[in-house]
């Protein structure tokens, strides 16, 4: 009986603020996320994604993988905003470019030695597409056929490197 009356004491006393914190957690979830980086893809570890926010070129993006290559389709990726819509995607033996500047090259493997195929996406970004790029020059971005372009329908939000 005692301990019943000691919770409900502390329920009394600071109750106002648990919901307050509930409150705070339930809004800031409500525009933000965390999302931590479990690859090399990225050189962050812990990045703060705003959601339903639209990123601009050299943002981070949080956004829906469309394949299930290697990973489950749907799976949260990061990764930067190298074109946006209006650049240019070229390649030329295996190595991409956005707007004539090199952004990387495609790998015929991935880490694990899976075939991989690299896009075969050429010419003007459309409205409403990213061409997304890791930092690592085996991340698993739109060089390949299995990430290709990401259309603002996948975008989850806009991240920030926290560390």
């Amino acid at each position: 009986m005692a301990r019943l009356d000691a919770m409900h004491a502390h329920l009394v006393r600071y109750g106002m603020a648990y919901i307050a914190l509930l409150f705070g957690y339930w809004a800031f979830s409500m525009k933000f996320e965390m999302n931590i980086n479990v690859s090399n893809s990225l050189s962050g570890t812990l990045y703060l994604v705003e959601k339903r926010s639209l990123p601009s070129r050299d943002d981070y993006a949080a956004f829906y993988y469309p394949s299930d290559f290697i990973y489950p389709k749907n799976a949260r990726f990061l990764k930067r905003v190298v074109g946006v819509a209006g650049d240019t995607v070229e390649s030329k033996d295996h190595q991409f470019f956005v707007n004539g500047k090199p952004v990387g090259k495609a790998m015929p493997v991935t880490s694990e030695g899976k075939p991989i195929e690299e896009s075969n996406f050429k010419g003007v970004i459309p409205a409403g597409h990213y061409y997304m790029m890791g930092d690592h020059p085996k991340s698993l971005d739109s060089r390949y056929k299995v990430v290709g372009l990401v259309s603002d329908q996948m975008i989850i939000g806009r991240g920030y490197r926290l560390f």
